[in-house]
């Protein structure tokens, strides 16, 4: 009996000096001791920013130069997909309605597949080339059809990004490409608050965006998937369960991944913008996500 209390009084003692120091250390310091050994683990992340977010949570798991606005390149597409996707949820538009390309969308730069103006296309082969292929041209198409005009679509982006409480970005186009009256901005943490609710409303998009490639029913086109974890054989970026989601690349932006992959019944959601390889931004990716996992 006299050796159980000793020991309680022991634990009581040892309980009472962890609160005090605790106590003692100035606010924060928890918060930025495992934040340090964090980075000490697996270095500073070679990006312009970066976050790491619970997909069933929210929660911030770890950020980077989050809350500081930059180009978002062919990211912002995760925008246009969400109005896509909510469009036909709510039976304003159908995976088989026939979509006439405008010259305005047929001409657009960058990457593209192979599309006609004056020619029909269904709206699924459209979205299947922009999810995967990051095809501007076909977010061109899906914006002009929803909408009526790039304009009136970048408009609508904005308003959604309200919406959503996404306060820090903003939308010109459909695309993510950088023109002279603008290009589409966004902090790290929006990305990720945008790719949340996009993977949360409408889950079956990583059906999608998990496969390598597309065949256009169509035109017959195969195109390929622009994330590169999807067929990695180098470790330095393969990831176990890895199902998406969207990269990005312009001259001012760098390179850019919205990537997230599920173990178990946990989902992990990571941003990574403004490297200066194509490799890089998917190393850096795996980082992220080992970090969570």
């Amino acid at each position: 009996m006299r050796k159980r209390k000793g020991r309680l009084v022991v634990l009581l003692f040892m309980a009472a000096g962890i609160s005090w120091l605790l106590a003692s250390m100035p606010f924060g310091m928890e918060k930025e001791s495992v934040l340090a050994r964090w980075e000490k683990a697996w270095g500073r992340l070679d990006a312009r920013a970066a976050i790491l977010l619970d997909a069933q949570s929210g929660e911030v798991l770890y950020s980077q130069n989050a809350d500081t606005p930059y180009p978002v390149a062919s990211m912002s597409k995760m925008m246009t997909e969400y109005l896509l996707l909510e469009a036909i949820r709510d039976g304003r538009a159908a995976w088989t309605d026939k979509v006439r390309i405008s010259e305005n969308a047929a001409t657009v730069e960058g990457a593209r597949v192979s599309l006609e103006a004056g020619e029909v296309y269904p709206l699924r082969d459209l979205y299947a080339a922009m999810a995967v292929g990051s095809a501007n041209n076909a977010a061109v198409a899906i914006g002009e059809y929803l909408a009526g005009s790039t304009a009136n679509f970048a408009d609508r982006m904005s308003q959604k990004a309200a919406e959503l409480g996404l306060d820090s970005s903003r939308f010109v186009n459909a695309t993510g490409l950088a023109y002279d009256y603008g290009q589409n901005e966004m902090t790290a943490r929006d990305v990720g608050r945008l790719a949340h609710r996009l993977i949360t409303d409408f889950p079956q998009i990583v059906d999608l965006t998990s496969e390598p490639y597309v065949q256009l029913t169509s035109t017959g086109e195969q195109v390929a998937s622009t994330n590169l974890m999807l067929t990695a054989d180098d470790d330095s970026m393969r990831v176990t369960g890895l199902d998406g989601l969207k990269t990005g690349f312009t001259d001012e932006a760098g390179y850019c991944f919205t990537g997230t992959a599920k173990r178990g019944e946990r989902r992990l959601i990571s941003v990574v913008m403004g490297t200066e390889t194509d490799e890089a931004r998917f190393t850096e990716t795996k980082k992220l996500l080992e970090m969570g996992f």
